[in-house]
């Protein structure tokens, strides 16, 4: 198990010279601050009404890989990593990759499945990163196949990892970026209350082409 990631209030005082006992709890310079201990992110389940998201396995990587193999042309217009997802291995180390970071408290993975009388279609991804247990922040990324979009999955998926992450992680701040032609993206985060802050210039290097990016936040007292 990996050490606690755990804050004190000492690494909070902005003079370095102060002790713990020379700041109040009650000082209004952090007047609700709580130290945030992450271990790991837990596998957990997130049920909706069309959808339920579920922590990805290895029995699931060859129909990610099919998905993602459908929608490959779709996917590389956004998305740097397409291009190296060649084989149901390339997908399984990824995955790995995801189950590590959900170990280390770092970020997480979850597939966005569409319920369907016959059972759940795997439809897409979603995800969360760059999580800092000192800030209580995170990223949060989501994908859906070509067949999948435009029916509400992902703004339902995204409320749904919106709800987990302030009500069951305790983050206070989440953040999305797009390219600033990628309006579908961008329309997921807008319906789900997410607030731009303004325009990344040259943010990401896509097969030798600069995009800029939107940025977006999202707070716990927004949801």
């Amino acid at each position: 198990m990996p050490a606690k990631a755990r804050i004190y209030w000492r690494d909070l005082c902005m003079d370095p010279r102060l002790r713990e006992d020379d700041v109040p709890r009650t000082s209004s310079l952090f007047p609700t601050f709580q130290p945030m201990i992450l271990d790991e992110i837990p596998e957990t389940e997130l049920p909706g009404e069309r959808v339920v998201l579920r922590v990805l396995h290895e029995p699931d990587a060859a129909g990610l890989y099919r998905l993602i193999d459908a929608s490959r042309e779709h996917l590389s217009r956004f998305l740097p990593w397409p291009p190296d997802c060649n084989s149901v291995e390339d997908v399984m180390d990824r995955l790995e990759t995801w189950e590590m970071q959900a170990q280390m408290g770092n970020g997480a993975c979850w597939g966005i499945f569409e319920k369907t009388a016959s059972g759940d279609n795997l439809a897409g991804c979603i995800f969360i990163g760059w999580v800092h247990p000192e800030h209580r922040s995170a990223t949060i990324s989501y994908w859906l196949g070509q067949n999948f979009t435009g029916r509400g999955l992902a703004t339902e998926s995204l409320n749904l990892l919106c709800n987990f992450c302030f009500e069951t992680l305790g983050l206070n701040r989440l953040e999305i970026t797009a390219a600033v032609q990628n309006y579908a993206s961008i329309g997921v985060a807008r319906r789900c209350g997410f607030k731009e802050e303004g325009v990344s210039r040259d943010f990401e290097c896509l097969r030798g082409q600069f995009h800029d990016h939107l940025r977006l936040s999202k707070l716990a007292r927004d949801n």
